[in-house]
């Protein structure tokens, strides 16, 4: 079984055994159409993983061209004290301060997220902002180094698009046709990402990009070169 980690100091954190590299090679030269996916996305009071806070996340498994989640979760996470949050937050995520003084605790949100991530390949829009945020806390929880294996759905978008920045959530659905419901709620974007990625996917595929490794250095070097 892949874990997502390079090294780890304790026995107790999720996915704990030892890391196994043959699968992680496989997932790498997959076709795409074959390959199973771990879609994320996270609501947080801020854009610093080092300063701001997980508010909510929502997660959930698809293969192949499937939309439809195999597994899903959302969550609310707890927090006692909320007046970190400035307002445009609550107004974008439509939570309230009610819902994370009764949510659940992060480390199992975490957990259970992180349990429906293995040996898939993870899926997000804008995801470094989702990587950074579960890289500080599961080094703070569990002090282990989370090294996941992403596709970012905006810059596969940059790079198809031939774009000079990278599209938001809202400019690439409109760009595909994806319809924009309850944005800035984390399981609506989930899903809206899972349906970009869908149609991206097969584009890809209609340039020559076959397999996670193709996308992935294909779109990094259009991206960033």
């Amino acid at each position: 079984m892949v874990k997502w980690f390079w090294t780890s100091n304790r026995g107790d954190g999720p996915n704990s055994s030892a890391v196994d590299p043959s699968p992680i090679v496989r997932i790498w030269d997959a076709p795409l159409e074959e390959v199973d996916y771990f879609m994320i996305d996270i609501e947080t009071s801020g854009f610093s993983a080092e300063r701001d806070t997980i508010l909510s996340l929502a997660a959930g498994c698809t293969t192949g061209k499937s939309v439809e989640f195999t597994k899903f979760m959302y969550d609310v996470v707890r927090h006692d004290h909320v007046d970190h949050v400035p307002q445009v937050v609550w107004d974008l995520t439509g939570l309230t301060p009610e819902q994370l003084r009764t949510g659940s605790e992060l480390a199992e949100v975490l957990r259970e997220a992180l349990t429906l991530a293995v040996n898939r390949v993870w899926v997000a829009h804008h995801a470094r902002h989702e990587v950074s945020f579960l890289q500080r806390y599961t080094r703070q929880i569990w002090k282990l180094k989370l090294r996941p294996l992403v596709i970012d759905t905006a810059t596969v978008a940059q790079a198809l698009g031939r774009l000079s920045r990278v599209p938001t959530l809202d400019e690439v659905c409109a760009w595909l046709g994806v319809d924009v419901t309850d944005r800035h709620r984390a399981d609506a974007d989930v899903r809206m990402t899972a349906q970009i990625w869908l149609k991206e996917m097969e584009m890809c595929q209609a340039i020559g990009l076959r397999t996670v490794s193709d996308v992935i250095d294909w779109t990094s070097a259009r991206a960033f070169g």
